[in-house]
C-alpha cells in the first residue's frame, strides 16, 4: 500500500546518512504484530535540517524483533506474557538510504546535505509512482539509458544503466549460480532480448547503437541454443502466467527472428553440419591457414599447461607460428607485384584466400594439418627453418606427435582447407557474426575440450581484429559464454586466458562486451571477473558467497542468494547504490533441445519457425 506510514525513525540504533533504523509501529494501539513493511520494501522519510528539507529514500534490507523493556533473565517471554513486568514487542527495521535530496518547494535537488534523518521523524512506504526517483530509474528513462532486467517484488520494472553496459561507464556482465537452479542462459537470453526489444523503441546515441548490436552466443551443452527460433512448449502451456510480465516490462513475448546458427563439420572435408536435431538452417565453420597464421592462433591447439612446462616445446610452437607469418607475408607481397592482389585494403587473409580458390594451390603455405605435418619432416621448408632457429630434432618431433594428436581431437574439423579454383561466394566456411541485430548461435558441444577453446579464442581474436582495423566500427558486440570459469581459469590458461584478458580490459573501448556465466565465480580468472561492472547472482550455495568475488553483497543479500527461486536474481550495478532482487518471466524461445513447440509433429520443412 503507498504513502502508508510504517514507523518512525529510532535512536535505539545509530544511524547514519547512508542507513539509519526505523521503529516500526501499527496503525493501532496493542496491535504490534500487525506490521506494514518488509524486507526489500522502498520507504521515504522527510526531515528538516539547517540547509533546508531533505527527503530521503531507501530500501528495508533487514528486520529484527525483540521484546521492549528490561527483560535480560532468560524468562523473557514468560515475564512479558504474564505481564509481571512492562514489555512490549517492537519490530526495528534496517534502511539503506537509496537517495537523498533537498526539496525546495515542489522541486527535489540531487545536492542534498549529508545528515541522518532526524530521531522520530516519520517513515512511508513509498508509492509506486515514487518508486523510479528512489531508485534513480526516472534518471535512466530521461537520459534514454533504461534497460528493462526483470521485476521487483512490488511488480515494478527494474532497470540497468546501458552506460556501464555499453563501455561509458564500465562494460561486461557476469552471471553466476549454480547449474539447474539459477538459470543463467534463461536469464542472459532475456537480458539479450531486452537489448533488442528495448533498442527498437526507443530513441537516444546508446539505443541507436544498441540496435545495430552483434551477439555472439557460444551453445556448449546439447543442442538446447539452437531453437532460439523456436516457440518454447513449456511457454506455451503457461503462457497467460506469463503475458502480464513482458507487458510490464515492455517486451514482445516471441522468439527470436534475426538468428544464425553455425556448428563443425561432421568429419574433415565435409560441408555437413554435425546436428543430430536442428537439421535445416545450420552453417558450418572453420578456420583455414590463413586466419590461424593472421590471428596467431596456431598455440590454441597445444596443451597451454604443456607449453608452461616444456619451454622447448613453447618455443618450438613460437618459432612455428613465426616462420608460417613471415612465408604468408611474402606470398601477400608477391602477388601484389604479380597483379593478383588489387585491393589493398582488404586483410591479406582475406587477399590471399581469394587467389587460392581462384587459381588453385599456387602459395607455399600448408593448406592443411596434414600439410603442416609433412613440411615438419625430413626435408621440409618448416623443419629447415625451425633447425636454423636451434630447435632440437626431438622437440620437432614432439611437435609433429603433437599436431598428430589434434588431428584426433576433432582439429581436423576445424583446419579447413580453402576449396580450390572456385569463385569466394561458392564455398563459405566463415562464420558471418558482423551483422546488425544478429543473433549468432555457435555449437561447440560436440568438440573436445581443446577444440572448444580454440573456436572461442578464434572468435574473441576475430571480433578485436575487426574492431581495431575499423575506427567506424563503432557499435556493440556482444558475446555470450557459459562455464566461463573453464575458458578463463583462475589459475593458469595459457594464450586463451591472455585473450580473455584482453578483452576484459580494452574491450570496453572498442565496445566488445563479454556476457560471462560460471557455477563459481571463485574459479575465474581475477582479471577477467572483476572488470564486470554488471553483476547477476542467481541462487548460490554458501560456501560460495563467503568469497572475496561477492564482497560487493550484504550480509542480507548473500543469505537470500542462498535461497532464490528460479526466475529469480539478484542483479548489482555501479549506479545502483545496493543491489536488487527481480524476477524475470520465463522465456518465450526455446533454451532446450527438442523443448520447441510443435503440436501438429511437423517436420523441418513444414513447420512455423517463429509466432
Amino acid at each position: 500500500m503507498s504513502g502508508r506510514k510504517i514507523g518512525v525513525v529510532t535512536g535505539i540504533f545509530q544511524s547514519s546518512p547512508y542507513e539509519f533504523f526505523v521503529r516500526m509501529t501499527a496503525e493501532k494501539p496493542g496491535e504490534a504484530y500487525k506490521v506494514f513493511a518488509q524486507i526489500e520494501d522502498v520507504v521515504k522519510v522527510e526531515y528538516l535540517t539547517g540547509y533546508g528539507t531533505v527527503v530521503t529514500y531507501g530500501m528495508i534490507v533487514d528486520i529484527q524483533n525483540r521484546w521492549d523493556g528490561d527483560l535480560r533473565n532468560g524468562y523473557e517471554e514468560e515475564v512479558a506474557l504474564e505481564k509481571l513486568k512492562p514489555a512490549y514487542p517492537i519490530y526495528i527495521a534496517k534502511v539503506k538510504v537509496t537517495r537523498s535530496f533537498l526539496k525546495e518547494g515542489n522541486k527535489l535537488l540531487e545536492d542534498a546535505p549529508e545528515i541522518p534523518p532526524n530521531i522520530g521523524s516519520p517513515v512511508f512506504l513509498v508509492g509506486d509512482e515514487e518508486i523510479d526517483i528512489a531508485l534513480g530509474f526516472d534518471e535512466l528513462k530521461r537520459k534514454n539509458v533504461a534497460l528493462p532486467v526483470g521485476l521487483l517484488k512490488n511488480g515494478r520494472p527494474a532497470y540497468l544503466d546501458l552506460r556501464y553496459i555499453l563501455g561509458d561507464n564500465g562494460a561486461h556482465i557476469n552471471v553466476s549460480g549454480q547449474s539447474g537452479v539459477a538459470a543463467k542462459t534463461s536469464y542472459t537470453t532475456f537480458l539479450v532480448k531486452s537489448m533488442i526489444e528495448t533498442s527498437s523503441k526507443n530513441d537516444g546515441d546508446l539505443m541507436r547503437e544498441l540496435r545495430e548490436a552483434r551477439y555472439i552466443i557460444f551453445n556448449v551443452k546439447g543442442e538446447s541454443l539452437l531453437f532460439l527460433d523456436r516457440i518454447s512448449k513449456e511457454w506455451y502451456s503457461e503462457r497467460e502466467k506469463w503475458d502480464e510480465m513482458y507487458r510490464v516490462l515492455g517486451i514482445e513475448p516471441k522468439p527470436f527472428e534475426n538468428v544464425a546458427f553455425y556448428a563443425p563439420s561432421r568429419e574433415k572435408g565435409a560441408y555437413i553440419p554435425d546436428v543430430n536435431k536442428r537439421l535445416i538452417g545450420v552453417n558450418v565453420y572453420g578456420w583455414d591457414v590463413f586466419d590461424i597464421v593472421e590471428m596467431n592462433l596456431l598455440e590454441l591447439m597445444f596443451d597451454p599447461d604443456e607449453m608452461t612446462r616444456n619451454q622447448n616445446f613453447q618455443l618450438a610452437v613460437w618459432s612455428l607460428q613465426e616462420h608460417l607469418s613471415q612465408r604468408m607475408e611474402e606470398m601477400y607481397q608477391e602477388f601484389l607485384k604479380e597483379g593478383y592482389i588489387v585491393d589493398r585494403k582488404k586483410l591479406p587473409s582475406e587477399a590471399l584466400r581469394e587467389v587460392v580458390m581462384k587459381k588453385g594451390e599456387v602459395v607455399d603455405l600448408p593448406l592443411d594439418l596434414d600439410s603442416l605435418i609433412k613440411d615438419l619432416g625430413e626435408g621440409g621448408r618448416t623443419r629447415e627453418y625451425l633447425l636454423g632457429e636451434h630447435v632440437q630434432k626431438q622437440t620437432i618431433g614432439m611437435l609433429i606427435r603433437r599436431l598428430k594428436a589434434a588431428q584426433k581431437m576433432d582439429f581436423d574439423r576445424l583446419w579447413v582447407k580453402p576449396p580450390l579454383k572456385v569463385e569466394p561466394w561458392q564455398t563459405n566456411y566463415r562464420i558471418d557474426w558482423n551483422v546488425p541485430g544478429r543473433v549468432t548461435v555457435i555449437d561447440i558441444s560436440k568438440l573436445r575440450e581443446r577444440a572448444q577453446a580454440f573456436v572461442v579464442g578464434a572468435i574473441l581474436s576475430e571480433v578485436m581484429r575487426e574492431k581495431e582495423r575499423n575506427s567506424g566500427f563503432t557499435q556493440p558486440v556482444f558475446i555470450f559464454l557459459d562455464e566461463l570459469n573453464k575458458y578463463a581459469p583462475r589459475h593458469g590458461g595459457g594464450a586463451l586466458a591472455n585473450i580473455f584478458r584482453d578483452v576484459a580490459e580494452r574491450g570496453r573501448s572498442f565496445r566488445v562486451i563479454l556476457i560471462g556465466a560460471e557455477q563459481t565465480a571463485s574459479e575465474v580468472d581475477y582479471r577477467v571477473i572483476t572488470q564486470a561492472a554488471t553483476v547477476v547472482v542467481g541462487r548460490q550455495k554458501g560456501a560460495e558467497l563467503i568469497k572475496p568475488e561477492y564482497s560487493h553483497l550484504t550480509e542480507h543479500y548473500k543469505r537470500k542468494a542462498a535461497l532464490l527461486r528460479q526466475g529469480e536474481v539478484i542483479i548489482d550495478q555501479p549506479f545502483l547504490n545496493l543491489p536488487l532482487t527481480v524476477k524475470f518471466p520465463l522465456p518465450a524461445w526455446c533454451t532446450r533441445e527438442g523443448g520447441w513447440h510443435n503440436p501438429e509433429g511437423k517436420t523441418w520443412e513444414e513447420e512455423e519457425f517463429i509466432i
